[in-house]
């Protein structure tokens, strides 16, 4: 009888050091969770930046997880190598959607040089104003960098991405490195790359890899393949369990370096409702070839290539298909170098 009321209380005993031990480690990883709740949450309103950009959407935009959404990533070329106090240009631009249906990411570089319509910019009133699309961040930051993409596709870009150049290094870093493999072999700015050979690079040759573009055969398309290659790398590493300890650091680095129009609320709702979707990349690229303007270098994107690309990004944003005559045209688009005379689009 003794024994029982003895053994009893050793269960009695035990059972309770396993429920002090629980409710122990609930209040820490409930402390820990609020903590970094709060990180995250002082982060995201760091690096908010509201736009005012043109609207190119009949209905406001939701997250969830039925809703295409649409965003473009800006590669600004400043914030290291002594250009910290400079606007810069955005050296990349990406343009992505998302649709959680199909589970698809579709990503479109766009060529700096592209030629394009200022929008919000003109030195003399009333008069469009045309540059490399890489100019309209140093003209109006991101704002007229987003209007101008919009016009140049006719897609709405629904939120943004900016980046600066040491941002890129200081996240790469902050991951503890991305794993990539290059498809050429290259020597740039001190970092060396094998055709065929995958590794783990840091951010100064993650900085590397995706800017070099002289010694590329494809030129700037060669370069954009190659950021796309970064930028994967850097959502896969960012998506997996192994960074959540180094947290901290990571967003330390996107409060120096980052800028986006997505809220707190934004990120998580389209972690949980896009995050399959992020899985499956493919890749496009807007397509052109080389004009002079008064000895002036742009890629000149022919309406056809404009036309095909923005058609298939409204239909994985699930938006009606435009004819070329919904498509902002300008005189260079209408003149025929060969003939010397103006085209008629009106078939398309």
């Amino acid at each position: 009888m003794e024994e029982n009321r003895s053994e009893s209380l050793r269960k009695k005993r035990r059972n309770r050091k396993i429920l002090y031990a629980f409710i122990g480690i609930f209040l820490i990883g409930y402390t820990l969770f609020w903590i970094a709740y709060n990180d995250l949450n002082r982060t995201s309103n760091n690096i908010f930046n509201r736009l005012n950009t043109n609207n190119k959407r009949e209905s406001e935009v939701i997250i969830e997880a039925t809703q295409p959404i649409s965003f473009a990533f800006l590669g600004v070329d400043n914030g290291a190598k002594g250009r910290d106090t400079i606007t810069g240009r955005s050296d990349a631009i990406l343009i992505g959607t998302v649709n959680p249906k199909t589970r698809t990411t579709t990503i479109a570089s766009i060529p700096r040089d592209t030629y394009s319509l200022m929008v919000g910019y003109e030195p003399y009133e009333g008069i469009e104003y045309y540059d490399k699309l890489t100019h309209a961040y140093a003209f109006g930051e991101a704002e007229m960098a987003i209007n101008s993409i919009q016009e140049l596709l006719n897609i709405p870009i629904d939120y943004y991405v900016e980046v600066n150049m040491q941002g890129l290094i200081d996240i790469v870093d902050a991951l503890g490195g991305i794993e990539i493999t290059s498809p050429l072999t290259f020597d740039y700015e001190g970092s060396y790359f094998k055709e065929g050979e995958t590794r783990v690079i840091d951010g100064m040759e993650a900085l590397a890899f995706s800017r070099m573009r002289k010694t590329d055969p494809e030129g700037d398309f060669g370069r954009q393949k190659r950021e796309k290659i970064v930028i994967k790398a850097i959502m896969d590493k960012a998506l997996s369990l192994g960074t959540i300890t180094n947290y901290e650091s990571i967003l330390e680095t996107l409060e120096k370096n980052v800028k986006t129009n997505l809220t707190f609320k934004d990120m998580s709702d389209m972690y949980f409702a896009y995050s399959k979707s992020l899985e499956n990349f493919e890749t496009k690229n807007l397509i052109g070839e080389e004009l002079w303007l008064d000895e002036v270098y742009y890629l000149y994107a022919y309406p056809e290539d404009r036309l095909e690309l923005s058609n298939l990004l409204r239909e994985e944003l699930e938006l009606e298909s435009i004819t070329m005559e919904e498509l902002a045209l300008s005189d260079v688009d209408y003149y025929n170098f060969e003939t010397g005379y103006f085209e008629d689009y009106s078939e398309y």
